[in-house]
């Protein structure tokens, strides 16, 4: 996760939930409401009979689930249920390597390795075996970027909470209002839970299969990314992120006219989705249709960037031209932006070279690295990728 002439992104940023004003609210609603969904061209792509089941995306195989019931039910059995899930994880992923790839529960179990939805796949998977209450959160402020194949892959960042069983309520005591304990598997346990929103199963299921799709969009599978996306549309049919992924689909069909009615599409439900205009823009330059290109160019710019390759982008156009204050700026926004993406440190340093300060550049390369080792995607995962958390709410139960 060398961008030049195109920017793709392939996985969405979180969408920030908070209080819009009514007539916002009400906008919107009548934006979707009036906004027809394009046909897809699926003749162009092959069928595909490999998408995996949401039954099959949970399940353990025999060995994993006997070696966890196990642990469950004898070395940790003086536990709340719940700990014992969160104990038998921290056990099972010391050591495990993050790896940016979507697995599932058996995948991830058998590989010692996994993203972050991988690691919420692999809890709700031995959750299941033992009926413990599972619930999933989306952090709002924390995308991942990276960058592979000239795609800028922008990760939404998940985590799930494991609840301790309800204990019955006492003579007298209000129903509604009991205190629940959790514990919270998560590869950031610092990021706080107000930037976090709960969603449902379906809408987990929605981002698996949206990330699978871009996934195998990366690796060249485009027959095999089609139908994960459009297996994620039957969950959220006017999610902007998957009509962005089969806008790009269509395009490496050479199908520009359904590309861009979905791109279309997709601004219609989401004017300011950057992933979109980005990608809309690159088709229109393949085209030549300046006119257009400078239309979206306006729009782009009156929304703040928060995509680190972007301002790589930049700068890498400012360097080629010997711009080299421009394009240090950009490098060092991107740095800002993300201090864990290493293109932004070999930027500078390559600035610094060319203005003749190679103490600086040296310099600069040893702080990307050390950056690099305090990143939440290098080498802190390297002690484990599991981490815990207790709390209590007390709130109405749902």
């Amino acid at each position: 996760m060398k961008l030049a002439n195109i920017l793709m992104m392939a996985l969405s940023l979180a969408a920030i939930s908070g209080c819009a004003g009514q007539s916002s609210m009400n906008s919107v609603a009548e934006a979707h409401a009036k906004a027809q969904m394009p046909s897809l061209n699926s003749a162009l792509f092959r069928p595909q009979q490999s998408v995996v089941s949401a039954q099959q995306l949970f399940a353990l195989t025999a060995s994993q689930q006997q070696d966890f019931l196990l642990d469950f039910n004898d070395r940790l059995s003086d536990l709340p249920e719940h700990e014992r899930i969160s104990v038998y994880l921290q056990d099972l992923t010391f050591g495990f390597n993050y790896k940016e790839q979507t697995y599932t529960a058996s995948e991830a179990f058998a590989l010692s390795a996994g993203n972050c939805m991988a690691l919420a796949i692999l809890t709700k998977g031995l959750a299941d075996l033992v009926d413990v209450e599972i619930k999933f959160q989306r952090v709002t402020n924390a995308p991942v970027f990276d960058r592979k194949n000239n795609i800028v892959l922008v990760s939404d960042h998940v985590r799930a909470r494991l609840y301790k069983p309800l204990e019955p309520a006492k003579e007298g005591e209000n129903k509604t209002l009991l205190k629940r304990a959790w514990v919270v598997v998560d590869y950031f346990p610092s990021l706080a839970s107000q930037n976090a929103e709960m969603i449902s199963e379906t809408e987990f299921l929605a981002l698996y299969y949206r990330n699978r799709a871009a996934e195998l969009m990366v690796d060249g599978l485009v027959d095999e990314a089609y139908a994960y996306a459009t297996e994620a549309l039957t969950y959220t049919p006017k999610d902007s992120e998957v009509l962005n992924i089969l806008g790009l689909l269509h395009g490496r069909k050479d199908d520009a006219n359904t590309a861009e009615q979905l791109f279309n599409y997709a601004l219609r439900l989401d004017a300011d989705n950057l992933n979109v205009l980005h990608n809309y823009q690159a088709l229109a330059k393949r085209q030549h249709r300046h006119e257009l290109v400078a239309k979206l160019e306006q729009r782009i710019q009156s929304i703040p960037e928060a995509n680190p390759y972007a301002w790589i982008a930049l700068g890498d156009a400012a360097f080629a031209q010997n711009q080299l204050d421009i394009a240090m700026t950009m490098y060092r926004k991107a740095a800002e932006q993300a201090p864990y993406v290493h293109e932004a440190y070999w930027g500078q340093a390559q600035v610094f070279v060319a203005q003749g300060e190679t103490h600086k550049a040296r310099r600069i390369l040893e702080k990307g690295m050390r950056e690099a080792k305090m990143s939440a995607t290098k080498a802190r995962f390297k002690t484990g990728w599991y981490s815990y958390q207790e709390q209590a709410q007390k709130k109405p139960l749902k």
